[in-house]
């Protein structure tokens, strides 16, 4: 498919965005594309990225987004366990709470 025919088969809103991503689009291979697609339906966002950044020969720009990710994936994994720590905390306080303030209510 060539620019051109992606173009003409795109409906008006979507011609400008067309201009930009087209190019790379048709240059993509059918497995870029199907991986693409199977990436966004799944909201695997960040792979889907990869493909297109790798699509568009920018590898300096993904050595540097891999490394950001990973970074992100390590402050998530960090913060995953705050939050689960800090609902511990609170599951536990609310435990002990339930018994007084049952009796509170008269029940």
């Amino acid at each position: 498919m060539t620019l051109d025919e992606l173009l003409a088969k795109l409906p008006d809103n979507l011609k400008e965005k067309g201009q930009i991503f087209g190019p790379v689009v048709v240059q993509m291979t059918a497995q870029q594309i199907q991986d693409w697609l199977n990436y966004v339906f799944v909201g695997r966002y960040t792979d889907a990225y990869r493909i297109y950044l790798k699509a568009v020969g920018m590898d300096d720009l993904l050595t540097e987004w891999d490394k950001e990710n990973a970074a992100w994936k390590k402050d998530n994994e960090a913060n995953a366990a705050q939050i689960a720590m800090s609902n511990k905390i609170a599951l536990a306080v609310c435990q002990v709470m339930l018994g007084v303030v049952l009796a509170a209510v008269g029940l």
